[in-house]
């Protein structure tokens, strides 16, 4: 009776767990005006004479003072850059911007999928220390997953059943919908934020399905009903019980929506729906709980990064600059923007 109890905390601890780390991560504020003005090209104005003096009284020429050496950057570039992209402005369906969009959508899946396949060429020590920390959770899960199956196989119930059904179509066809979703209802009601959650929401439930199909192929886990409950792995073949593609799914969108969303209400929404998509791949007995795990940090991270990814290409905004320069005979003021 202590190993069930003690399966049952594992658990418990293990649901609370996913569901704490999405409603207290620190969810970055959207940066998407919805009416950004458009650059504007660089102009000088022309130059005004604001002081007449002799030929012979020409006052020195003083050296323009240093530009400021901008700050270290956190995080080094990847490469390729996302595709540049116009300033948020209300979405369009008119045919020109209409297939501006979809080839700047098709710069976007090859640079994106580029950069995440070399990320971590680019990552630093905390990077490494963070993927560390993965591989020890969901390694140290495998060891438990076949008391925790058994427990949950033990308490199986036409109630979780139902919750079930109701709820992992949001790791299937349900993920892909809602960010269809998105997608036209920014178009419709002309906001930009929203048509971007559906565009990311799209293209990192694409991407985190992409390389969670190579993951399983290349690990061939057996899943539980197949093994009984035994860990397994018949590394390259058709075998595909890790990681969870439901889990991958479900967290892919749910890091999108909630980095593009304000407050805390949508986040801890979507971050629940995916952690009950989680609970009910392990009650379906299709996958085990070190299987939603790892699909659950992969769809994560890939979300996340799409959207820091994107942010990062918007962060240059045009500045003015007001500048008195000498000129032969007087001072002219100079205006670039």
């Amino acid at each position: 009776m202590q190993d069930v109890a003690g399966v049952k905390a594992v658990a418990v601890v293990l649901m609370a767990s996913l569901i704490g780390s999405a409603v207290f991560a620190e969810v970055p504020a959207p940066a998407a005006p919805e009416d950004a003005p458009a650059v504007a090209a660089e102009t000088v104005a022309p130059p005004a004479i604001l002081q007449e003096a002799p030929p012979q009284e020409t006052p020195p020429q003083e050296a323009p003072p240093p530009e400021p050496t901008p700050p270290p950057t956190s995080e080094p570039p990847q490469k390729p850059e996302p595709p540049r992209e116009p300033p948020p402005t209300r979405p369009s369906l008119r045919p020109r911007d209409f297939w501006r969009d979809v080839k700047v959508e098709a710069k976007r899946y090859v640079a994106d999928s580029y950069a995440i396949v070399t990320a971590p060429a680019h990552w630093a020590a905390p990077d490494w220390e963070r993927f560390g920390g993965v591989v020890l959770v969901v390694g140290g899960l495998m060891l438990a997953d076949k008391k925790i199956d058994q427990e949950m196989q033990q308490n199986r119930s036409h109630f979780t059943d139902r919750v079930s059904n109701a709820t992992t179509r949001f790791g299937g066809g349900l993920g892909p919908q809602v960010g269809v979703g998105f997608l036209l209802t920014g178009y419709v009601i002309r906001d930009w934020n929203v048509r971007e959650i559906g565009r990311e929401t799209l293209e990192a439930g694409f991407l985190a399905g992409l390389l969670g199909r190579v993951f399983k192929q290349g690990f061939g886990r057996e899943r539980p009903f197949e093994s009984n409950g035994e860990t397994r792995f018949r590394f390259g073949s058709s075998h595909d019980s890790f990681p969870s593609g439901h889990a991958t799914e479900a967290f892919s969108v749910a890091s999108v929506i909630a980095m593009r969303s304000k407050g805390w209400v949508l986040p801890t929404v979507a971050y629940a729906a995916a952690t009950l998509v989680c609970f009910d791949r392990v009650n379906d007995h299709v996958h085990f709980a070190s299987d939603v795990v790892a699909g659950a940090v992969l769809g994560t991270a890939i979300g996340r990064f799409i959207v820091a990814r994107h942010r990062r290409a918007r962060e240059e905004k045009p500045t003015a600059e007001f500048d008195v320069v000498p000129i032969p005979g007087g001072l002219a003021a100079r205006l670039t923007f």
